[in-house]
């Protein structure tokens, strides 16, 4: 022992054994290989304990020299299998439910790697391993030497990263690349908005800090942003504070590296890193959900002509297929209790998994990062917990999140755990009853042109309203869509024989047969002898559900201007408005609107009404008036109408698209298709009153049976029965079963 052993090279699939020491001042270990039945070494590694480290118990030291072996020798730990030799119980102590703090910490990193534990049955490798530790504060600085003159032989790992910012989002690709030829890819979505050099600054950064956590020293870096590179190498200024924070981050990051190089790649020697970064920014997946990659070695038809072969030599499954179908708690049970790892599994990722579970009592439990011990279940727990903190005598019907947070909280685990509760919600009959009432507009704004005065009129009715003499409560009124004239009238009740008689004798009569009415689906409009006589007359009668939800847009505008002003004009004589309403109607019909530009009086008269105002001030067309000069004017005015009406025409087409571009910036669009199950939402006239407070918020389910156009829908009862009329989609919302 005098001098150092000369050490072997191992070779590939060499299964190598560590012999531990420890002392008060050092920890130690030896790395062998068993060479025709003689040990031979192949490194040694120590170190000094610090003062927090020399009060460690024996056992912990033990532990101690174990990972720091891992780390220093950790290209041999990553290619081979570790037989651990020692006679202390390392491998309980690793395994113990009750294990915490660095001990935990300890347990989960070297779960990485495949290592085993066996008894200490070689007497030299470990003389030589507690020689090392004895002696380790002088040679300590001679074996961190050979340690990184070993690292400085090593190939560096290589870090491709790739930012996109687009309008579906922001994506971060990362492409690292083990000196042994493993991939590490990183797909990455962020939840916020950055320019596309932000991107790029942000991938680089993610990628660094991930090659950092996996202690990797030597790397490489290839990004496809030259500004980026010229940034770190200085041949370009940083413009801008946010760069150069990202620029200070970066340079800090490849401080920790022993050797780092940055370099620019074209894109074409970028793409996966590229690919990745734009899978990030363009699709949105739950955190708890991942995608394979399949790979498909046949064609479809080959494929299925092996099928068909399978099929008829199929065999009975064997019983460790069996044990295994269905349950995802047997193979961690078996690992924890015999160390057997399934087949088809990745030893080193099953191992890591596993290293978060413990046994107590036989039954699986999974360590919480912040929170109790979780119990592992499976189905059918999983329904009858996820039913009973929904729905039992505990439970408040919250939603996917808050249900998930809550049975995590509690103790209860399986890997579905989230995906399953969000999905359990979702289908709940009295949440999707009793759910809020969605107000966003479910489809794009339809403006309904009008080519000339008087084609077609808007019909709405108010009330009520307070008791006017006559006992009139009700105010129906039309609104010409092209002029924006307005008439309306009041009455004790509004039937059918009154509409009739509203349109001969306020349209039909003095503005001629109109070609359409838009109109609500109220009784009064929508009965047999309304319809027959807009047929009669030739009258197109529309109702406005399929393309508005609330009735018509045009009359309801028209409405509020109305009630609006008689607000102001009745003050605290409200059963007057019956006698008002004239007076406002023709201050209205007076008044410039913002689509025409023009007062509805002078659009349908060719002129300007004069007001009674100007009998009292005169003004220079009442004063200085002549009658000869007056009628030449008024036919002039006459005569060129058209033209002020197709300047009116075209300023009101513009409104219409400014106000549907601005209105469509909030709709989000609901669509369905036939056979969808829908909820209605619940109106006035179908909750029963007694239940009022306690109403669900929506009703149903029912059947799309067909699209009505615009947004709407027809449908069906469960029954098969057919509704009445179409329903727009701002009223329905999608059951799920």
């Amino acid at each position: 022992m005098s001098s150092a052993p000369a050490l072997m090279k191992p070779g590939k699939g060499d299964v190598l054994s560590l012999y531990l020491a420890v002392s008060s001042t050092a920890v130690s270990a030896v790395l062998v290989k068993d060479h025709e039945g003689t040990q031979h070494p192949i490194y040694y590694v120590s170190k000094s304990l610090l003062d927090a480290e020399s009060r460690y118990s024996h056992l912990e030291k033990l532990i101690l020299a174990l990972i720091m072996a891992s780390t220093k020798l950790r290209h041999y730990f990553e290619t081979h299998t570790i037989v651990v030799r020692t006679n202390f119980p390392i491998k309980n102590v690793l395994r113990k439910p009750e294990m915490s703090g660095r001990m935990a910490k300890w347990a989960v990193k070297l779960s990485a790697h495949d290592i085993r534990y066996e008894p200490r049955t070689a007497i030299k490798s470990q003389a030589l391993a507690d020689f090392v530790a004895d002696f380790s504060s002088d040679l300590h600085k001679e074996a961190e030497l050979e340690v990184q003159q070993l690292d400085e032989t090593k190939d560096p790992w290589i870090l491709h990263t790739d930012g996109s910012s687009n309008v579906k989002g922001i994506g971060l690709g990362i492409l690292l690349k083990s000196p042994q030829g493993d991939i590490i890819p990183h797909s990455i979505a962020c939840e916020f908005q950055a320019t596309n050099n932000e991107a790029e600054y942000e991938a680089l950064i993610a990628g660094l800090q991930i090659a950092k956590d996996m202690g990797v020293r030597y790397l490489k870096v290839y990004v496809d942003s030259l500004l980026i590179t010229n940034h770190f190498n200085g041949s370009y200024a940083v413009k801008g504070e946010k760069l150069t924070k990202y620029l200070e981050i970066v340079k800090e990051l490849a401080l920790f590296f022993v050797s780092f190089s940055l370099t620019q790649v074209p894109r074409e020697e970028n793409t996966e890193a590229d690919a990745l970064a734009n899978l990030g920014s363009s699709l949105k997946i739950p955190e708890d959900i991942s995608i394979p990659i399949i790979h498909i070695l046949a064609p479809a038809i080959e494929n299925q002509v092996a099928m068909e072969t399978e099929e008829d030599t199929a065999m009975i499954p064997s019983e460790e297929t069996q044990s295994y179908s269905g349950s995802w708690i047997s193979p961690i049970m078996r690992y924890l209790q015999h160390g057997e790892i399934p087949m088809g599994e990745n030893p080193r990722a099953f191992r890591i998994k596993v290293s978060q579970f413990t046994i107590l009592n036989n039954v699986l439990y999974k360590r919480s990062l912040a929170g109790p011990y979780l119990r592992c279940i499976e189905d059918p727990e999983i329904q009858e917990v996820l039913r009973d903190f929904h729905e039992g005598d505990c439970g408040n019907h919250t939603g996917g999140r808050a249900l998930f947070s809550r049975i995590l909280r509690t103790g209860y685990y399986w890997p579905t755990l989230k995906r399953d509760a969000v999905e359990y919600a979702k289908k709940c009959d009295p949440c999707q009853r009793h759910s809020n009432i969605l107000h966003q507009p479910a489809e794009f704004l339809h403006p309904i042109p009008s080519s000339w005065p008087f084609m077609r009129w808007g019909m709405d009715i108010v009330g009520k309203l307070p008791k006017a003499p006559g006992g009139k409560v009700f105010m129906l009124a039309m609104t010409d869509y092209f002029s924006k004239w307005i008439e309306a009238e009041a009455f004790a009740q509004v039937r059918e024989k009154e509409v009739i008689s509203f349109i001969k004798r306020n349209i039909i009569t003095r503005f001629g047969i109109p070609s359409e009415i838009i109109c609500d689906n109220g009784s009064q409009f929508i009965g047999s002898r309304t319809t027959n006589f807009c047929d009669s007359w030739g009258i197109k009668m529309i109702t406005s559900t399929p393309v508005h939800p609330q009735a018509n847009g045009q009359a309801e505008s028209s409405n509020k201007i109305i009630i609006n002003n008689l607000k102001k004009k009745l003050g605290s004589k409200k059963g007057k408005w019956a006698e008002e309403l004239p007076y406002v109607l023709w201050a209205d019909r007076t008044t410039p609107k913002n689509a025409t530009g023009q007062t509805p009086f002078s659009l349908v008269f060719g002129a300007e009404a004069v007001i009674p105002t100007e009998m009292v001030v005169p003004t220079a067309r009442t004063s200085t008036r002549d009658p000869e000069e007056n009628a030449a004017n008024l036919a002039q005015d006459l005569d060129t109408i058209e033209e002020i009406r197709d300047l009116a025409r075209i300023r009101m087409a513009s409104y219409q698209q400014r106000m549907a571009g601005a209105y469509n910036k909030n709709v989000r669009i609901r669509k369905f298709q036939v056979g969808d199950m829908v909820l209605r939402k619940a109106f006035q006239n179908t909750i029963n009153p007694a239940d009022r407070k306690l109403a669900p918020k929506w009703e149903g389910p029912y059947l799309i049976e067909a699209e009505a156009g615009k947004g709407a829908y027809r449908l069906l009862t469960m029954e098969g029965n057919l509704l009445p009329r179409a329903w727009n989609a701002v009223h329905l919302k999608k059951y799920f079963m």
